[in-house]
């Protein structure tokens, strides 16, 4: 079963492409694009600077709104060039053999610990929740 058209993400910007060139010809079908990608633009900058201060995905809501608004408007590309900069640049440190053996270290030093500390527990307590019980009535007065 080959797939012999292009991929779905090769025709959704085909479409894209094409809607946006049919778009330039008209004069005011250009503005309200632009403006519509201003403003959505915008707002999802603005929700990613309110999830930065509140709980939420501040830094991809931002990086998002950043690459629709590049989409249409030069200042956005300068702004986001140096963000992909850096995140080609550490896809390529995570993906180095030095960085995924010091990750491997460090998943195996936190399982042995994980493991001491299942262990202590067991140890004393079994498997009932009385540790977790004496913990929370220590640290909360339950």
């Amino acid at each position: 079963m080959s797939n012999s058209g292009p991929s779905i993400k090769r025709r959704v910007g085909i479409v894209y492409r094409d809607r946006r060139n049919a778009a330039r010809t008209n004069r005011a079908l250009d503005a309200t694009w632009k403006l519509i990608v201003l403003v959505i633009g915008l707002t999802l900058v603005g929700l990613g600077i309110f999830f930065l201060l509140f709980p939420g995905p501040g830094w991809a809501t931002l990086l998002l709104g950043l690459i629709v608004l590049a989409s249409e408007y030069s200042w956005a590309k300068r702004l986001l060039h140096p963000v992909r900069r850096f995140t080609s640049a550490m896809a390529l440190k995570i993906m180095s053999d030095e960085y995924k053996q010091r990750r491997m270290h460090i998943a195996l030093a936190s399982t042995f610990v994980l493991i001491v500390l299942l262990y202590a527990y067991w140890n004393e307590w079994g498997l009932t929740m009385d540790g977790v019980k004496g913990f929370a009535s220590a640290i909360f007065g339950f």
